[in-house]
């Protein structure tokens, strides 16, 4: 047996050389003494075996030659399996290859869209991209922008340099008094002003705030420096109202205390007392006003309407006769036939309904009642004479309604033309304010206590403006305004205030026109017809029979306003007339303010005065807002708010150091001149006068 198995397992090394090794391994290992038995055994049966071994040599021959006809087929059997698993390896490789190269150009494609979409955005979109990448500032310090070959530098040193540096910069700006603090929240322009100059902020809740909340920021790489000691501010900036006994003399502020002008209630008390003790007039550029928290206010408006409704009786004998103050040509009768037939056509559609006749006498009422005015604007010493002439003012009242209001026509008006014209012609030369009134009686009332033209409305009705409380102010409506595309306007000019004594006004050359968002008309009283107010305009959708000339945004530079002027031949009135009435009337009400100012040096502030013009173009002052709203809400804003507030610091810091520095747009319009440095204190003169207009009870809202 072991000669066949030695054979056998040569066949089958012969066949699978790897198993060869491992029977070789396990025959050496068995153990010679069954080497010994094996060998015996074989020599005592080597007779018998030897027949056996011839047999079973012929079968193994035949086994081995099956076995290795087996083998042959199998490995050709893989063989072909190799290949076909090749093929297939190929085919897969193959469509690989074809879906990356699809998907290469669908990424191509892909990539083309997106910079053709890249390439369509708006310039718009990249600036809010970077203000939004501007406005994220990082707790640590900045990297600035510097070129590959300087980057390397930018390392712990130079960090602890910027740092040291910064450190410098604000011991230095201590010790030249150039610390500020704001409370602004949108202070970019004044920042960067500052800044420029050398000035460092101080960041702290107060601006009195001690040495553990106060924080210096490097603006360039956002170093911070926390401060050990109490450093108080050199220059506050602020919205708030500030204590003055909690500064220091040297401390400068924009703040006053006392500035009853920028009220409504408070400037037409001001006037009051102001035109009593000088020669100047305030009727002049101030319209009529009435602060109905006084007892005797209302009763004084009562005749003020009574009055202004008897010239607009005259006013309109005149219109409707086809005359006017500034016409002496008397119309023929077939003329003055046809005015009367267009007013009566008129009165049956602004009316409702067919036209009333009034009867002459009204006439004759309001040229006695006109009579008595100017011999009480004329003699002066004389009281309680106004309304003399009216004896039935509700009964007055009544048909004055059915003329102006209904469209009724006055019996045989033509027979009192020459008288009128001339009586109002005589009214004209003592009352400035007689072209403004019109024939509507027009008034305009106002919330004391709000801004932003919130509350304002126009009234026609005696009754109505009656029924107003104490907290109301009602001022006289200019019914003939200056008019650009058939539009209202109105102009906001700033000035600068930086002493009260002496009083010291600096006037800016530029300013803003701010329109109404529909076309102007006297038969409908809504407010976004008459109140001009950017704040209510701008949620108001613009009229679309508005000229196509007038602005979106509703706003003008001053600079549009002088080319238009230009286009109607009237390029002389804006220094010849606008510029000198704006002026002069800031400065007449600065000097009537002057007495009720908590007095304070190293103060000063910006001020906004709101000016409406007549058809003459007469300026004449509406409002004067403290702290005016600088926010750069529209284009025009733009162009003058940053210069403006560079040209403010130059007047407040560069002037006190080099009074012939550059002041850019701010002009001195007025100083006051022979100051001995006693600054008065006594009381106000509390000394009112509510009679009709012409003694004092004038108010601008």
């Amino acid at each position: 047996m072991n000669t066949l198995t030695k054979r056998l397992w040569k066949c089958i090394s012969y066949c699978f050389p790897f198993r060869k090794k491992i029977k070789q391994e396990s025959l050496e290992k068995q153990p010679i003494e069954a080497n010994s038995e094996r060998e015996t055994s074989y020599e005592v049966n080597s007779e018998r075996e030897t027949t056996i071994e011839a047999n079973s040599e012929r079968e193994t021959s035949y086994e081995v030659n099956s076995e290795r006809e087996t083998t042959i087929e199998a490995n050709s059997e893989i063989e072909t399996s190799y290949e076909v698993n090749s093929e297939r390896e190929t085919t897969v490789e193959a469509n690989s290859e074809i879906e990356t190269s699809n998907e290469v150009n669908s990424e191509r494609e892909t990539t083309v869209e997106a910079k053709r979409k890249r390439e369509t955005t708006t310039k718009a979109h990249r600036k809010r991209k970077a203000a939004n990448k501007s406005k994220s500032t990082r707790k640590t310090a900045k990297k600035p922008n510097v070129s590959p070959e300087r980057d390397k530098l930018y390392c712990d040193e130079c960090v602890s340099r910027q740092k040291r540096c910064f450190e410098d910069q604000v011991k230095t700006s201590i010790v030249k008094k150039k610390v500020f603090w704001t409370d602004f929240k949108r202070s970019n322009d004044f920042e960067r002003g500052l800044l420029s100059r050398g000035w460092v902020k101080k960041i702290a809740p107060t601006f009195n705030a001690g040495p553990k909340k106060t924080v210096f920021r490097d603006p360039t790489y956002g170093h911070k420096i926390i401060s050990r000691y109490d450093i108080q501010p050199n220059l506050i900036l602020t919205r708030q109202r500030i204590e003055l006994h909690l500064l220091k003399e040297d401390q400068i502020t924009n703040h006053f205390c006392r500035v009853h002008a920028t009220s409504k209630s408070g400037l037409c008390k001001v006037l009051r007392q102001w035109c009593l003790s000088c020669d100047a007039n305030p009727h002049t550029f101030f319209p009529r006003c009435y602060m109905f928290s006084k007892i005797n206010e209302k009763q004084a408006f009562i005749d003020d309407f009574t009055m202004t409704a008897a010239c607009g009786i005259l006013k309109w004998v005149l219109r409707t006769n086809g005359k006017s103050l500034q016409d002496e040509v008397i119309p023929s009768r077939k003329e003055k036939e046809e005015k009367t037939a267009i007013c009566m056509s008129d009165a049956k559609i602004n009316n409702h309904g067919p036209a009333r006749i009034v009867p002459e006498d009204i006439i004759v009422t309001a040229l006695v009642a006109c009579q008595f005015h100017l011999y009480d604007l004329t003699h002066e010493d004389e009281d309680d004479i106004i309304c003399a002439g009216i004896v039935d003012r509700k009964h007055f009242i009544s048909d004055y309604y059915q003329v102006m209001h209904h469209g009724a026509h006055i019996q045989n008006s033509d027979k009192y033309v020459d008288y009128c014209h001339q009586l109002l012609c005589k009214l004209r030369r003592v009352n400035p304010q007689l072209d403004i009134d019109g024939e509507k009686n027009i008034w305009i009332s106002k919330p004391r206590n709000l801004s932003r033209g919130r509350g304002i409305r126009c009234r026609n009705d005696l009754k109505d403006i009656c029924s107003l409380g104490r907290e109301w102010v009602v001022e006289k409506y200019i019914e003939r305004p200056l008019l650009v595309y058939g539009t209202k306007f109105d102009l906001r000019q700033h000035f600068l205030i930086t002493d009260w004594y002496p009083l010291t006004i600096w006037f800016y050359k530029h300013s803003f026109l701010r329109f109404s968002s529909q076309p102007f008309t006297l038969e409908s009283l809504d407010t976004a017809t008459h109140v001009c107010n950017y704040a209510i305009q701008k949620k108001l959708k613009n009229a679309p029979n508005r000229h196509p000339n007038l602005p979106e945004e509703n706003m003008w530079h001053s600079d549009e306003f002088k080319e238009y002027l230009c286009t109607i031949g009237k390029e002389q009135v804006w220094d010849s007339i606008i510029i000198p009435g704006m002026k002069k009337a800031l400065i007449h009400t600065m000097k009537a303010t002057r007495e009720n100012v908590k007095y304070r040096k190293n103060s000063f502030d910006l001020f906004g005065s709101d000016f409406l013009f007549g058809e003459n173009f007469q300026p004449w002052l509406l409002e004067i807002q403290y702290k005016p709203g600088i926010t750069k809400d529209t284009s025009v804003m733009w162009k003058i708010v940053p210069p403006m507030v560079e040209d403010m610091l130059r007047v407040v810091i560069d002037y006190k150091d080099d009074p012939n520095c550059n002041v850019g747009g701010f002009e001195l319009i007025y100083k006051q001149a022979n100051y001995t440095g006693n600054v008065s204190r006594s009381a106000p003169n509390t000394r009112t006068d509510a009679r009709h207009p012409g003694l004092g009870s004038y108010f601008t809202s």
